[in-house]
Order: C-alpha cells, then structure tokens, then sequence
C-alpha cells in the first residue's frame, strides 16, 4: 500500500499518532503543502502567514526533512493548495491511503472536506496530534464542552486518566514514493533572517524543553514569574513548538510529570500544566465552535470595515495612545513575540481603549506571531472581548496600573521604544 502523509502542524517525529499510521504502508510520501492563500493580504489588510512564522515553519521543515533522511525517507513540499495538491499527489503516485493530523479550524476541516470528497477510492484518515486528550477520553461530549475553562479543568482533573501517553521516534519508516518530480519548494517565498531568539524545528523545542525543565529549573518559579512582560526564563517559551507541532504538548507533560517524581513538585510545575490546559480547552472550544469563532454577536457574519483597520494601525503608534500598547506594538512586530501578560494588555486596549471590533486585533496577532495557533488566539481575543468563552463582559486591564505593576521603572518601554 502507498500512503500519502500530509504534514500540517505535525512537524516532528517524537510522539506523532499521524506518522505512526501513516507508516502502516510499503511506500511512503511525505508530504507539506505551502498554501499561496497564507501569503495574500486578507480581509484585514494582513496576511494570515507573516514573516516571523514564516522562517520559523521553514527551519522547521528542513529540520524535519535532515531527520526524515537520516531515516531513508524524503519530504515533498509544493506550493499549492491543499484541495488540489493532495489529490494531485495522490494520483500522480497511485496511493491508496491519505492520512492527516486532525485539524483545529473550520477552513481546515472544510479543507480535508474538499480532498475525501475528491478521492473517492482513497481511504482518507485523520489522527489527533495536537492535544493532551484524545476526544474518546474526554469526560464529556465535545457539544457538551463546558462554557468556561474553570468547568473543564475541573471536569478534565476529576475524570483521573491523564493525558495519553506519547510515542517514541519510529526506529524505520517504510520506502520513499518513487521521486516524480513533484517537489515545488522553489516556488515558495523567501523566508529571510527575523530577529527572533527562535529557532524552528524539532530538536530546537527539545533542547529548549530540556533546559528549561532541567538545566535552569526554571519551572520551580513559573507562577511567580510568568507575568513579567519580557524576561526570557520567566515563562517555558514553549509556544513556537507547540504551535508548528515540533514538540508535542503530550511530550512536554510526560516530561513535566518526570521532573515532579525525580527532583520536586510545587505549584509552579503544576501551574504549568494548567496553563497547557488552557491550550487544550481552546483547540475543542475551535472545533466545537466553527465559524462562530471568527464571529462577533453584535454583527454575525459581518466583515470588519477596512476603515476601522486604518484607524487601528494609526492608533498602534500614535504619541497619545498609552505608551504601553506603542511598546507592545514595537516588540510584536519586531521579534514576532509577546509574553502572555503583554498579549492580554493588548487586547484589552484594542477591544476597550481603543474601541475596535477585535477581529482586527486578532488578525494582527496572526500575522505577527511566530507562535500563532488558531484555537488559542481567536478564543483568547473573544475571551478577552467577552463574545467567546465565559462571556461575562470581557476581561478589562487598566492600562496604568498594568504599568506601575509589571513596569514600574520604565524598562520595558525603554527597551522598545527608546523612551521611559
């Protein structure tokens, strides 16, 4: 049997269920689909894939191609949409099987929609490699989701199994498709050099893992720490990994509950694992919403006016705007990266200083992030507009005690800004 693996945001071989199933075949194509449509300014003005993302997802894949190598194996990368380029592949190589990591979104879904309904003849699988559960273990059906993360942690810790235990790397992988010519890399964008501390690719987001758990220990002060708006140890730094696949959240929990038994266990190493469920409440609350997760109550359906976007880009680097969000704004788009703390600021000046729809904010940060996650990031922006989850009238931060509070003396403005 030849089997079609089509690569997402699976881009690892440590504990990955999609590549397990995919090697149940005499011949193996491994596949990543560079979509044109990241690259085309959407109905915001920005891209969906910008730059930062960008070079981090393409160290990823050749990261991931050298270990698909050192196992006999090749990758193919065209630059094509996936409901043409699959099938496409599919039938320049007669194979009989496609196997996907199950995807988050709505476009995604409608996506591998689009390929099952083309290839008729093929059997079509999709395998869980993003989450910590799989849905069969939930305690509860996904259209019974619980309306707030606090009832879905409760419910998630009560159930007692924890998290699926993750796979080691395969040892072999069956035979490489015959080479047809059908690699299309050349055509891609170019990635550039970004000023980013991160660099993508599997063996990146284990050594970071490891030195974050293990050599600095920093996990022991996380609760403590994770607000600071911009200290490289105080939080896991993990996201980048987590997003593209290259690390996998049920690896990272494996190797959390490791450290409890062999060094301690405190409230910051399980603060950890709380912040990772709030990740996994969010990639069900995607799928569970759909197209509701791009939508606001107050206009169903409709798109944001490309005036209100201007206003917001003027808004970004205006001298009266809070010298907070011109801060933000300056590190976001420069590094690709906001600590958590900085993400929330920003939403709530957008959304309640700023009075703009949040779409738009959250069509900023996908963009500019190099750790972008749909389910985290459109569910975080409604959770902070109160239009998503637990919508008890949004979540407000008052800019100014923000900065007495996380920047006191001025260094973090001073760093992007040049100013105090």
């Amino acid at each position: 049997m030849t089997t079609v693996y089509w690569l997402t945001r699976d881009l690892r071989l440590d504990d990955n269920p999609a590549l397990y199933e995919a090697s149940k075949a005499s011949t193996l194509a491994c596949v990543f689909i560079i979509d044109p449509r990241w690259f085309e300014p959407g109905s915001y003005g920005w891209s969906p894939m910008g730059p930062h993302r960008w070079a981090f997802t393409w160290q990823s894949l050749m990261a991931l191609e050298a270990s698909l190598q050192a196992l006999g194996q090749r990758l193919i990368v065209r630059w094509q949409t996936p409901e043409d380029g699959i099938p496409e592949v599919v039938r320049a190589l007669g194979a009989e099987r496609v196997v996907a990591s199950r995807p988050t979104a709505v476009d995604e879904s409608r996506q591998w929609q689009l390929i099952t309904a083309s290839l008729p003849d093929v059997q079509c699988d999709l395998v869980e490699t993003l989450t910590l559960f799989d849905e069969a273990d939930l305690p509860f059906e996904l259209e019974a989701l619980p309306t707030t993360f606090s009832a879905f942690r409760r419910a998630i810790e009560k159930s007692g199994p924890g998290p699926v235990n993750p796979l080691m790397i395969p040892a072999s992988l069956p035979a490489p498709a015959p080479d047809l010519s059908l690699d299309q890399r050349l055509q891609r964008p170019f990635s550039g050099s970004m000023a980013s501390r991160f660099v993508g690719g599997e063996a990146c987001g284990v050594k970071h893992l490891a030195g974050y758990l293990w050599e600095d220990r920093s996990i022991l002060t996380y609760k403590e720490t994770r607000n600071a708006l911009d200290d490289w140890s105080a939080s896991s730094k993990l996201s980048p990994w987590l997003a593209s696949g290259a690390l996998s959240a049920r690896r990272v929990v494996a190797q959390i509950g490791q450290f409890e038994w062999d060094v301690t266990r405190n409230e910051s190493t399980y603060w950890l694992y709380f912040e990772l469920l709030w990740r996994e409440y969010f990639q069900w609350y995607s799928r569970y919403r759909g197209s509701l997760l791009f939508n606001s109550p107050e206009h169903p359906g409709q798109p944001v006016s490309l005036i209100g976007v201007s206003d917001f880009k003027r808004w970004l680097v205006d001298p009266t705007t809070h010298i907070l969000v011109r801060a933000g704004r300056a590190q976001l788009e420069n590094t690709g990266y906001l600590s958590n703390r900085m993400r929330q600021i920003l939403a709530s000046a957008c959304v309640y200083d700023g009075q703009f729809d949040w779409r738009i904010g959250a069509a900023w940060f996908e963009h500019f992030l190099v750790d972008y996650d749909v389910a985290s990031n459109y569910g975080n922006w409604q959770y902070i507009a109160g239009v998503g989850a637990d919508p008890r009238g949004g979540r407000v931060f008052k800019l100014d005690k923000q900065l007495s509070q996380f920047d006191p003396e001025g260094a973090y403005c001073q760093r992007w800004l040049g100013q105090p």
